[in-house]
């Protein structure tokens, strides 16, 4: 049979994905000197120029596509928030008692006043204590009628992850004027009646985010339009001043099995029917803007892949949790195919990531989540992740764009 190969033959292929190999790449990602790889940051830049080096290292010719961000928001250095009371009196610890808010306003300087709990008649000269966050419009209108008041700011409960510490949230619904400090909910209600002194030294302005993408030509010139692409983010949350993120697990962990994936397919030497693709997308930890971006411009083009988005590698959970979206049978029968194969369980799950960009496009699209030991967190590091879910992730999407790269047709199992 012209063109066949043997399913043996694809599962020799995906054993060469070398562990060593990502946990090498890895390492480079996690490395202080990204800075957590956090969107408008030199160490983002950074990382967004190591990546397309990574492509020319491997033989690739890497395309950069540039896209405008309208916002992000940071901390630009270190931050204060102490209390003195009848109940409470401490200089508490920055991600540990109390984070930045994405919907604060401007604290250019210190803010100083007495904390009083919410009683609907806000205070002049005084933070305001709040039990729960209102949703929607109501925080905002809340928010207005405190500022109207002459009140200082907004002091809101937030409760600690499995690690310990308060979650970095790097998106949110537009800011309010006044200040806004996230503290955790056990030390809210200690701090009313004391004296809060806080400065959360905020930026907020535009930033360009990269998408790196590279690929590989088939070898059938009418699946030329019809690529597999394999995509993974390689943007993090940003570290903290004084503190820094490495972001292993979301999403380093996906960016160095595709980089891995990528070597594997190389070597292989010859190409498939269907041409690869491999994009390493930017911004999605604030908003998945890069893969919006990336899907935007096949759509415009006319070409319609099927997308494996790889997110979060770094830590097997029993299970590689797939979502899937689009008019993906094909991709639905690789997967299912690959992973009986290999005898790893697949099941259906929610996976937040990018492709639901390309899924909202009409492109047939899947997610792939191994899962990761902490979240937007300073303990998602490279000591926490798992080397056998790197190699697991790495071998399932090298099967499963093996099976689709060849439409399912023409590998012979023996």
């Amino acid at each position: 049979m012209t063109g066949a190969v043997t399913e043996d033959e694809l599962l020799a292929l995906a054993d060469e994905i070398d562990q060593a190999r990502v946990l090498s790449t890895l390492e480079v990602l996690c490395a202080p000197e990204f800075t957590g790889r956090g969107i408008g940051t030199p160490g983002h830049d950074k990382a967004t120029a190591w990546v397309a080096a990574k492509f020319v290292g491997l033989g690739l010719e890497p395309t950069s596509l540039p896209f405008e961000i309208p916002e992000v928001y940071r901390l630009e250095s270190e931050s204060l928030l102490e209390v003195e009371g009848p109940r409470l009196s401490a200089t508490l610890e920055h991600r540990v008692d109390y984070a930045e808010h994405p919907r604060s306003g401007p604290m250019d300087a210190v803010v100083e006043g007495v904390a009083t709990s919410w009683d609907d008649a806000p205070r002049a000269g005084e933070w305001t204590i709040l039990d729960h966050v209102p949703q929607g419009d109501a925080f905002a209108e809340l928010a207005a009628k405190v500022d109207e008041a002459g009140g200082l700011g907004l002091l809101t409960p937030q409760n600690p992850d499995g690690s310990g510490f308060l979650t970095k949230r790097t998106i949110g619904a537009p800011p309010v004027r006044l200040p806004v400090v996230a503290v955790r909910s056990e030390l809210l209600e200690r701090m009313a009646g004391g004296t809060v002194r806080a400065h959360l030294p905020l930026f907020r302005g535009p930033a360009t985010g990269t998408d790196v993408v590279a690929g590989l030509p088939g070898s059938d010139p009418d699946s030329a339009n019809r690529p597999v692409l394999i995509s993974a983010h390689y943007d993090g949350v940003g570290a903290d001043p004084g503190r820094h993120f490495e972001c292993a697990g979301d999403n380093a962990s996906g960016v160095a099995v595709l980089f891995e994936i990528a070597r594997v397919l190389i070597a292989r030497g010859k190409p498939f029917p269907r041409p690869v693709l491999f994009a390493v997308v930017d911004a999605e930890e604030v908003g998945a803007l890069g893969s919006r971006h990336h899907a935007d411009l096949l759509v415009a083009a006319g070409v319609r892949p099927d997308v494996i988005n790889l997110d979060m590698a770094g830590k097997f959970n029993g299970a590689v949790a797939a979502e899937v979206g689009g008019d993906s049978t094909a991709l639905i029968s690789a997967l299912d195919r690959a992973g009986r194969a290999l005898h790893i369980p697949l099941a259906g799950g929610a996976v937040a990531s990018d492709n639901r960009q390309y899924a909202g496009r009409g492109l047939p699209a899947v997610g792939l989540g191994l899962g990761a030991a902490h979240y937007h967190s300073p303990l998602d590091t490279l000591d926490r992740i798992d080397p056998d879910a790197l190699r697991m992730a790495g071998r399932l999407v090298v099967l499963s764009t093996a099976f689709l790269a060849h439409d399912n047709e023409n590998i012979v199992k023996e």
